[in-house]
Parts: C-alpha cells; structure tokens; sequence
C-alpha cells in the first residue's frame, strides 16, 4: 500500500524559501522515499495552495493505480514520478495477468468447511463456523471465491442482511468477525492472491443497542428467589422446570458464579477431594481453545453439593447429564428456555429480572462490596490477572479462599437456605417427570407449547 503526503522541509532554506517536498511510503516495504516538488513557501508552516492541491491530486489518482495494479515498488515509484500511459498500462495489466493464472482459486465455503473439520479433529468449538457457512450460502449461495472478499462485497452483505431482515446489527457484526478469521487464515496458507489490501479496515457494523435501565438486584430479593415457592395449582411439571431452574441458577453461585456453560460442562472427573473436602478443578469453557494457564479450584459447599446429589447423573460423564454439551445447538436452545424461565420467575416475584449470567455478576458484586482480596476473587472465578504486578503473584491459599467464598455465600442471607426440596412432591415423583420431559423433549410434536422448558 503506497502513500503521498507534502511537507515542509524547514532545515533546508533558499533564496525562494524552505522547498515543498513529496515523501512516498510503501507500508509493504517500510520504504519511504522524498524528493522536491518544486514548491516553496516563504514560511514555518505547510499552506495548501491551488498550485499544490491540483499536484497532490494528480499524485494521488497515480498512488491509486498503483495500489490497484499491485505494483513493485520499482514500477510504482516510476508511475509516481512520471505518470502512465496506455501502453505501460497495457503492459502492467499483461504482468498482473500473468500473476493471477499462476494463483489459484478457492472458494470461502470450501475453505470453511476445511476449518471445520481441522477444528472437530482438534477438539474445538465449530459452532460459528457453521454459522457463518449458513449465512453465507444464505446470501451468496457457495460461489463465491475467497479473493472476491472486498470492501464493498462486505458493505453488500450488510445492506441485504439489513434489508432482509429484522437485525439490530448483531449477527452482522458477529459474521464479518468470524469472516475475518477465516480471511486471516486463507493468507496464511496462500490463497489470498492481493495481501497489501485488507478489505475489513475501516469496516465498522452499528449495532443498535436499546437504552435500559439496569435494576440492582439485592441480598434480600435473591434470598426471595432462593427461598421461592410456586403458586398454589401449578402444575406438576411447570413446578419441576421452575424449581429446578431456581437451583441451577443457584448452583451457579454457589460454585463460585460460573456461567451456565461452565455447568454444563461439569464433568465428574472434575471433582477431587483434598484435606477431606470435595472440589472442582476446570477451566472455563469459554477459553477452552485460548490455551489458558488460569485453573479454577473451588470448594464445594453444602449448598452446592445437595443440588449435586439431587441432579446429578453419576452414570454419565458430565456431572449434569440433562443439560445439553454447551458446544452444541441444543444447549443454546436450552439455555433460552432457562432464561425465560428465570425472567418468569423474576416477573411472578417482582425483583429485577434475572439471567443465566447474573450469577456471575452476584458473586463478583457480593465479593467487591465484603472486601474480599482481588486475587481470591480471581482465582474463583477464574479471571486472569489484570495487572502485570498480579501476574506475578502466586495463588493464595485453598484456606483463604475457602474462608472468602464461604463469607460471600453466608452474606446471602442471615438465614440458612432450606433444605432444597421440591415441596411436597417425591423425589421418584420428581424423577418420573424428568423422566417424561426427557421423552417429550425428543419428540418435539408431544410438548405442550404453553409451558415452558428448561
């Protein structure tokens, strides 16, 4: 990519004045090249005169040819310096002709379904590939070639999804990141055949966010939710899905507010007992591919080993089987019916609506306000050190941090949470509705639409 600009050559002094010069840059080269324009101003400062205005365009409209035709930094400067012609054009594009029979083609779905399967062998998330292949192929269909990526095919794609759709720019936003990757990786294994242009600078998406108030949920409102009781005459089932989401959502919390993926990738090898005491060692999912160093190792708690042993499935390998692998669609689809759930729960009780990443914002918020250690809360929650200073730092005792988490947790609420029973239902009673939810959830036909699914 070459670049032009006038300056002021304030060292060198004539009889005419200081002389206008033309510095040229090639950022593909990091050479820079400076020589007169002729010009000179009798003052400290650069003036944009009519007479160096009518220059710079004229340069410029040769800097963009030169880019276009991709030029070497030998023909560029030659355009720069005396212009081009018919005949030299004719032969640049003879010489870019050439270059290009000789590259070949690839085309974007197939370099993605590539990746997808080099991530599956590896062991990774594919969840956005398979995204961004859907909607490509919803825009483009699957013709089209890695190096018709450019600026404005970008800015096409984003008016027909704008137009076709009813998108606050989010999704938008969200495929041309993961089209930036796969383009990303194209140039590193050769099939990009311009490399000097990057046909997302500049590119910003508008995701159009609506302004709310965010509401703080207290101690005493999430006592309420923990402590919550249904309705009188709700069914057996709405009763199961509600109570059950409530635990979860405490669980979350109780282990030291982890996302829900996190549960759902609990696994039972995870768990190990140390000085008489069960904890849970993993990483977090979402730095499952990032080749993070930050472990987490929490206790388990009372509160948080009685959800354990009430939905736990110790016959399969993840501690809570009937949660969906958070790597899949299904998990996505299960995670919507927890929130609708959950804000269901919020509206019945009046307290501020909760979600299936509030948990995590509570044990922070909690943490903060005790004064609990920066670090201690860190190593809970499984946050990477922010400060090159506490990278240094080694983690603090498993003592000290079952001291604060126990802290956070008991300031929840004065009183002791209840035994986690489901009312005045069996656990065989309960067990048999899951057993019928798990039957009904794979066949899509048999659910009631009018209640909702965890």
């Amino acid at each position: 990519m070459y670049t032009v600009k006038f300056y002021l050559d304030t060292n060198a002094n004539t009889k005419k004045g200081h002389p206008v010069r033309i510095e040229t840059y090639c950022s593909k080269t990091k050479r820079q090249r400076r020589r007169s324009s002729g010009h000179y101003q009798a003052r400290k400062r650069l003036r944009m005169t009519s007479e160096l205005n009518t220059l710079l365009g004229e340069l410029q409209d040769r800097i963009d040819y030169v880019n276009r035709m991709n030029l070497g930094y030998d023909q560029a400067m030659d355009v720069i310096d005396n212009g081009y012609s018919d005949s030299k054009e004719i032969e640049f594009l003879r010489q870019r002709l050439a270059q290009l029979e000789k590259k070949e083609s690839k085309l974007l779905i197939e370099l993605i379904d590539e990746m997808i399967h080099e991530r599956e062998v590896k062991g990774l998330s594919i969840r956005h590939f398979e995204e961004l292949k859907r909607e490509l192929v919803n825009w483009y269909g699957e013709s089209l070639d890695i190096n018709d990526i450019t600026y404005r095919k970008l800015k096409e794609y984003e008016l027909f999804k704008r137009q076709n759709s009813n998108t606050n720019g989010t999704i938008i936003h969200k495929t041309i990141r993961t089209l930036k990757t796969v383009y990303k990786e194209a140039k590193r294994r050769g099939y990009v055949h311009n490399t000097s242009v990057d046909p997302f600078e500049g590119l910003k998406i508008l995701v159009h966010k609506k302004a709310s108030e965010e509401k703080t949920i207290t101690k005493e409102d999430l006592a309420a939710f923990r402590d919550f009781k249904t309705k009188k005459g709700t069914t057996k089932k709405n009763l199961v899905n509600m109570i059950r989401a409530r635990d979860l959502f405490m669980f979350q919390i109780y282990v030291g507010g982890h996302d829900m993926a996190d549960i759902a990738n609990l696994k039972w090898s995870d768990i190990h007992e140390v000085d008489g005491e069960k904890r849970i060692k993993f990483q977090r999912f979402k730095l499952r591919s990032r080749n993070s160093d930050v472990w987490i190792d929490n206790v388990i708690i009372p509160e948080a080993q009685a959800i354990i042993d009430r939905y736990g499935t110790p016959e399969e390998e993840r501690v809570f089987g009937w949660l969906a692998n958070p790597d899949t669609s299904s998990y996505r689809q299960q995670n919507s019916y927890q929130r609708k759930t959950l804000e269901r729960i919020s509206k019945s009780m009046d307290i501020p609506k909760l979600v299936t990443k509030t948990p995590r914002r509570i044990f922070r918020s909690i943490g903060g306000q005790l004064g609990v250690n920066e670090i201690l809360l860190n190593q809970m929650m499984g946050h990477k050190p922010p400060t090159v200073s506490q990278r240094y730092q080694q983690n603090l005792s498993r003592k000290a941090q079952d001291k604060a988490h126990r802290e956070i947790i008991d300031s929840l609420s004065p009183v002791r949470p209840p035994k986690f029973k489901l009312q005045e239902f069996t656990k065989e009673e309960i067990d048999e509705e899951m057993r019928k939810f798990y039957s009904s959830n794979n066949n899509n036909s048999e659910r009631n639409p009018n209640l909702i699914y965890l």
